[in-house]
C-alpha cells in the first residue's frame, strides 16, 4: 500500500511502516460507529485502509476533545500498549471504514522479529507528540481566528485533494467538529468562516471544503510576526 500523494512533509521523510506489516484480517466500521472507547478497550493496532477514523480523548467531565483524524494507510491505536487500568482514548469511523487489526501481542513478536518496524513506530510517535506540541503552542499563543486557519490548513495538508482551480478540497468537517479542535464555540467558527469565505479564503457547502491554502498560508505568515488577527476588527478572539 504506498503512501498518499496528498501527504505532508513531515509525513513523507519516515520509515514505511506497511512494509513491515503482514496481511491481516479487514474489518468494515460505518459512519459514526465506535471502534473502541473507555468502556470497550481495544487490545489491537489497526491501520486505515479505506475512509477516515477520528482519535479524541474523553475528559474526566464526560467532553470529548478530538486529538486526530486518520486517513488511508495510516496506523492508530497504539494506547493498547498502555497496561493501565482505564483509558480515555476513543476512536470512532468519520465515514465508513475498511481498517486492518494486528493484536498488540502479535505487534510484540513482530516488533522482536522486525527491527525496523519498531523505528517505523517510533517515528509515528514521535510525528504525533510533534503535531500535539504545536497544537498546544498554538492554545497558548493564537488568536481563535489564527487556531482555525493553521487548522484549515494541516487537515488541507492531511486530507485534502488539489483541485483545477488551485484550491484544496476537503471534506464537509462540520463548525461543530472545527469548534471543538480549536477550543471555541461553534457560534464563533461559524462567524469566522464566513470571514474567511468573504475574503475568499475558503468555499463550503454540505459536499466539501475547499480551501485557497497557498492565500491563506501567504495572510497567516504576513500577520504572524504582529500576533495579530488575520482580519482587522473581527470580533471574537
Amino acid at each position: 500500500m504506498a503512501s498518499s500523494p496528498t501527504s505532508s512533509a513531515l509525513y513523507s521523510r519516515t520509515e514505511d511502516v506497511l512494509a513491515h506489516l503482514p496481511v491481516s484480517r479487514i474489518t468494515e466500521y460505518g459512519k459514526g460507529e465506535m471502534i473502541y472507547g473507555p468502556d470497550n478497550f481495544s487490545n489491537s493496532i489497526y491501520l486505515v485502509v479505506a475512509g477516515t477514523v477520528g482519535i479524541s480523548q474523553m475528559a474526566e467531565d464526560g467532553s470529548e476533545v478530538p486529538l486526530e483524524i486518520v486517513r488511508p494507510d495510516e496506523l492508530f491505536g497504539e494506547s493498547a500498549f498502555l497496561d493501565v487500568a482505564r483509558r480515555s482514548e476513543r476512536a470512532a469511523a468519520i465515514e465508513k471504514a475498511k481498517l486492518m487489526t494486528w493484536a498488540i501481542s502479535d505487534m510484540e513478536d513482530l516488533v522482536t522479529k522486525r527491527p525496523r518496524l519498531a523505528v517505523a513506530l517510533l517515528q509515528i510517535l514521535a510525528q504525533r507528540n510533534a503535531e500535539f506540541t504545536r497544537r498546544i503552542e498554538s492554545f497558548a499563543t493564537d488568536t481563535i481566528e489564527r487556531r482555525l486557519a493553521r487548522l484549515l490548513l494541516r487537515f488541507s495538508e492531511r486530507l485534502g485533494s488539489l483541485e483545477d482551480d488551485g484550491s484544496v478540497r476537503m471534506m464537509p468537517f462540520t463548525h461543530e467538529l472545527l469548534s471543538r479542535y480549536v477550543g471555541t464555540t461553534r457560534e464563533i467558527v461559524t462567524q469566522y468562516m464566513i470571514r474567511f469565505r468573504r475574503r475568499g479564503y475558503v468555499r463550503y457547502s454540505r459536499r466539501g471544503i475547499n480551501l485557497y491554502r497557498d492565500t491563506l498560508r501567504t495572510v497567516l505568515a504576513a500577520t504572524s510576526s504582529y500576533g495579530t488577527d488575520i482580519l482587522p476588527n473581527n470580533g471574537p478572539s
